[in-house]
């Protein structure tokens, strides 16, 4: 009797309430989306309000490609890099790009391509009537110049430009926590006068913004100017890889303050971010990379990278960035296919009937 009466006095146990696993995907996912829209109201307002983007001009080499649909399915962004450290000339004078790069993403195919151009790629620029290298167009005549310069030689539109000055890339460095990547070789170089040294051994690195600022303007091997530029894309993809790692989520407002002060451009930044982002989430098999194809020239005295057409319509078609030939090309396509069916009996009877008509 007495075991029965404690028993009733005793407080009767809570009872444990199930965990509702819909009812908590709800509540993540209604989060998720106030967080998604918190980003995208601050990204609206940061463009309308705080830096509404410059009027933007498609560049192309006629009117054809600039109102041509398929070529303008991609969005072609012009990178260009500041060459402030090598130059001597004064802050307030213009300067020769360091870095030119091409970034043609398509967002319905989910591919990106990266096309890098040798800064002494030789081209005419527009109103000019000699030769000069394409690192010259920014100082000649802005981005303008340099986007159409670009759309020139390639035969694409150029939608938008982003210029970056080396400083800001060091410090979006720094931000994003540095950059890890592998070094192929010994890397040594010193300049006294101009108070630099670089020091990068081989191996796996992880780079701050400084150390990062001379592994991809470094040039004193063999390959010069053409190993930088692979350089610049490989730590392009390594860099775009850490910048949408997750602890770097938070830090997006400190980005937008430091690319509002060292980069310019005509893209608004949903664009920019689509553009960046579509590194990390279209992943390495959907990126395709390489640099425009040509050979060293220096019959004129002065060093060029010549890049002529065949070896720009190849870096595009590698790409898988779409473009318009010439109609020289056309027709040389068009005198060429037959011949390469013929037998040699053929071909002499062409070479005969031509040279009859003359």
């Amino acid at each position: 009797m007495e075991d029965m009466q404690n028993e009733e006095q005793r407080p009767a146990r809570p009872k444990r309430r199930k965990l509702r696993w819909g009812r908590l995907l709800l509540l993540l996912t209604i989060f998720g989306l106030f967080v998604a829209g918190l980003f995208w109201g601050s990204v609206w307002i940061y463009d309308t309000f705080v830096n509404p983007p410059q009027k933007n001009v498609v560049a192309a080499a006629d009117d054809t490609i600039r109102k041509d649909e398929k070529l303008n399915e991609r969005i072609n962004v012009l990178l260009l890099g500041i060459d402030d450290g090598d130059s001597e000339a004064a802050e307030s004078e213009p300067k020769r790009t360091d870095a030119i790069i091409l970034l043609s993403f398509d967002p319905q195919k989910n591919q990106v391509a990266v096309l890098s151009i040798p800064r002494d790629t030789k081209v005419v620029l527009p109103g000019h009537k000699d030769p000069d290298k394409i690192n010259a167009a920014y100082a000649y005549g802005g981005a303008v110049m340099a986007k159409q310069t670009v759309a020139n030689l390639l035969r694409v539109p150029i939608h938008y430009y982003c210029l970056a000055d080396w400083r800001g890339f060091i410090d979006v460095v720094n931000l994003i926590g540095g950059v890890d990547i592998y070094v192929d070789k010994d890397m040594y170089y010193e300049d006294p006068y101009a108070n630099l040294v670089i020091d990068i051994k081989h191996g796996y690195q992880h780079m701050d913004g400084a150390t990062a600022g001379k592994y991809v303007r470094f040039r004193s091997d063999e390959l010069g100017d053409i190993g930088r530029v692979q350089r610049q894309q490989k730590f392009l993809k390594a860099a775009a890889e850490q910048m949408f790692s997750v602890q770097n989520v938070t830090k997006i407002s400190s980005l937008l303050a430091t690319l509002d002060k060292y980069i310019h451009t005509d893209l608004n930044t949903l664009t920019m971010l689509r553009a960046a982002n579509s590194f990390k989430l279209f992943g390495d098999d959907k990126i395709r990379s390489c640099m425009l194809y040509g050979q060293f020239d220096d019959s004129s005295g002065v060093s060029f990278w010549d890049a002529d057409r065949k070896s720009v319509n190849k870096s595009l078609e590698e790409l898988g960035i779409p473009y318009i030939k010439e109609k020289e090309d056309e027709a040389k396509v068009e005198e060429e296919a037959p011949r390469q069916h013929l037998q040699p009996k053929d071909r002499e009877q062409i070479y005969r009937e031509k040279n009859s008509k003359k």
